[in-house]
């Protein structure tokens, strides 16, 4: 039923904005993105007085900041009541073993590669790592994607292996 929940939103704010663009999306929905050395952090979700804040290492090449982004996104969607309670709340980029990491993850993975295109690569015999490549995306997105498509939306894939949980740490 979460996972329901998850695809259905990311869908609605594709629906709505008619875009992927994790970027003009929190642009619409009135969460600022900002872009910031940031160290180690890919990104993090914050909410302060009601404002809500997608913070961007600007270090990270465009397709890792396109992920973060659709990441911090999802924080915003799913777990923004989180976020409110500290004044800045780090959230750990793709991190399995945490379940509003996982979560936010699977939204960023509905969010910025299209259901349709990955079934017919997977149609034409590709594997995850082609398909990343094809769709320039991170391959263990991709395997996210996947595993969501063939255990939970119930498309007749064969399911891949699971992602690695740390992918996108330094």
């Amino acid at each position: 039923m979460l996972h329901d929940k998850i695809y259905t939103a990311a869908k609605e704010l594709i629906r709505r904005n008619g875009t992927r663009d994790p970027f003009a999306i929190c642009r619409a929905v009135g969460v600022s993105v900002v872009e910031a050395e940031l160290g180690s952090l890919k990104g993090m979700y914050t909410r302060v007085l009601r404002n809500r804040y997608a913070l961007i290492n600007s270090s990270l090449d465009e397709r890792t900041r396109r992920v973060v982004c659709a990441h911090e996104l999802g924080h915003d969607r799913l777990h923004g009541d989180l976020a409110s309670d500290f004044r800045l709340r780090e959230f750990v980029l793709y991190r399995m073993d945490e379940r509003p990491e996982y979560e936010a993850n699977i939204f960023a993975a509905h969010l910025l590669l299209d259901e349709e295109e990955v079934y017919s690569y997977v149609k034409e015999g590709y594997d995850a790592v082609q398909i990343a490549a094809f769709m320039d995306t991170d391959v263990n997105l991709m395997l996210l994607k996947l595993c969501e498509m063939s255990t939970e939306r119930d498309l007749k894939i064969r399911p891949p292996a699971r992602p690695r949980s740390n992918f996108l740490r330094y």
